[in-house]
């Protein structure tokens, strides 16, 4: 009996100062696991930008690079060229082809787009909203591309490239221009007057 009792105590005692027992051992193992997934998600984070090699990857990399110089722009990314919508109402008075004092911001971002972009012609389409006249609407939209153009022309680093300016009028909307029960939508008509500039990949 007492060599089983020696026993037992000595077990006791080795199970007592032993390096994974206790209770806090779960816990110490997940607060490791949780450390050692969190940098590789880091890590993989930071490398998104340098990696991929298709057709876009140029102009993917220079949107990256511009990071604050580009915030705000709304940028759509097909397989052959880069969207820049600029909302005619940043640019424009309303009825107006003429640039107000405060279009150039935006003006400058697109601008800073461009001289990045690849060789090749940039396109500068206008667009209005569904309301008035067809005629009076692809004119305006024809007009308000054109002054962009211009501006863009005038711009050092840009200039040298060429532009290829038309309008479309009410014909390309991006956006609903009544709800589904036939009333205005003053949201969707505000982003199909805009400005598109067109660039390369």
């Amino acid at each position: 009996m007492m060599r089983l009792a020696s026993l037992s105590i000595g077990a006791a005692l080795l199970a007592a100062c032993s390096p994974g027992g206790g209770s806090d051992a779960p816990a110490g193992d997940a607060a490791t696991g949780a450390g050692t997934t969190s940098a590789p998600v880091a890590a993989a984070a930071d490398a998104q930008p340098t990696t991929g090699g298709g057709p876009g990857s140029a102009m993917t990399g220079t949107v990256s690079d511009l990071k604050g110089d580009v915030s705000g722009l709304n940028i759509r990314v097909t397989a052959t060229a880069t969207i820049v919508d600029l909302p005619a109402d940043a640019l424009f008075e309303f009825d107006k082809a003429d640039l107000t004092p405060g279009a150039e911001a935006e003006l400058q971002k697109a601008a800073e787009l461009i001289r990045k972009a690849p060789p090749g012609a940039i396109e500068v389409i206008g667009h209005s909203d569904a309301k008035g006249d067809d005629a009076y609407n692809q004119n305006l939209s024809e007009k308000r591309a054109r002054t962009v153009a211009d501006w863009f022309a005038g711009q050092v680093g840009v200039r040298q490239r060429t532009f290829r300016v038309s309008g479309k009028g009410e014909t390309e909307p991006i956006a609903p221009n009544q709800t589904a029960d036939g009333k205005d939508d003053a949201a969707g008509r505000a982003r199909n007057r805009r400005v598109e500039v067109i660039l390369p990949r």
